[in-house]
């Protein structure tokens, strides 16, 4: 592994990020929360990638740079276009449906005096829930019910993230043909080459944005696909982790309104993976 610095004591110069496709109601939100810091990004970047909600004018009169692409390109572009235009070392993310706490990047940096440790990223959390669509989340994609721990060696996640530059350069960085698993494909490198990928649950990420059962049934296949083939007889695994599992996490919660969510899951999933074009080209 290439040798990195530390972190210097007097570090301030922190470039931040947002990707942004179509987050009209939540990206000002967000970007407020970047240069609302305590620790005050030196500039702040949003990549719209190709949005046609309107997303640009919700930013109106606030202090970032706005890259544009033509065309929706997927995550993996729009990260890696982000961390070509962002001017340091330490380069702070949020997705564009997202809050930060206003220390978050003061909690984060001291992680980073360890010259390994290539991203800090923290739980996430959200308002009270509006609907069912939310409880569901909340349980099954949040998990707001587990108490954790900091870990080290973990899957990197970037819906609200530190990250050093050259570590993630000395990779590859992100994979640009990716359009989901673009972080988890970084963070498994950076653990391949020797760097650390740190979870502090002191860290906290707030999702503003409200999703709807189709939303959050897309978000949980994202976020629990491998890139792989999904054979049948882990297709049935899922099937019976959807009744075990999620459906008696719903009820232990007296939220029945949310098993048929549990029970659509596996099979959104395996329509998703059967029926999508795989996520490298």
């Amino acid at each position: 592994m290439a040798r990195f610095c530390g972190l210097p004591h007097s570090v301030t110069q922190v470039s931040a990020y947002v990707s942004c496709y179509n987050a009209a109601a939540t990206i000002r939100r967000t970007v407020e929360s970047l240069l609302g810091q305590t620790i005050k990004p030196a500039e702040v970047i949003v990549v719209d990638d190709g949005s046609t909600d309107g997303s640009i004018d919700a930013m109106r009169g606030l202090d970032v740079r706005v890259v544009t692409h033509p065309s929706n390109l997927g995550r993996g572009e729009a990260r890696a276009r982000a961390m070509r235009e962002a001017r340091h070392e330490f380069v702070l993310c949020c997705d564009a449906t997202n809050t930060l706490e206003p220390a978050f990047v003061e909690k984060a940096l001291p992680w980073f005096e360890n010259q390994r440790v290539a991203a800090v990223f923290g739980r996430i959390t959200q308002p009270h829930a509006r609907n069912v669509a939310e409880r569901w989340r909340g349980r099954h994609l949040f998990k707001l019910d587990l108490v954790q721990e900091s870990r080290h060696g973990a899957s990197l996640c970037t819906w609200g993230t530190l990250m050093r530059a050259s570590a993630a350069s000395a990779v590859g960085g992100y994979d640009t043909r990716l359009r989901h698993c673009e972080d988890a494909d970084l963070g498994a490198r950076l653990l391949r080459g020797g760097f650390d990928v740190v979870f502090d649950p002191l860290l906290e990420t707030i999702s503003v944005g409200s999703n709807t059962p189709a939303q959050v049934l897309e978000r949980y296949w994202r976020w629990n696909a491998t890139g792989g083939t999904l054979t049948w007889y882990q297709y049935l695994q899922q099937v019976a982790h959807s009744v075990r599992v999620l459906a008696r996490k719903d009820l232990a919660a007296n939220d029945p309104a949310a098993v048929p969510i549990s029970l659509a899951a596996p099979h959104y999933q395996a329509w998703k993976t059967w029926t999508q074009e795989r996520p490298r080209a």
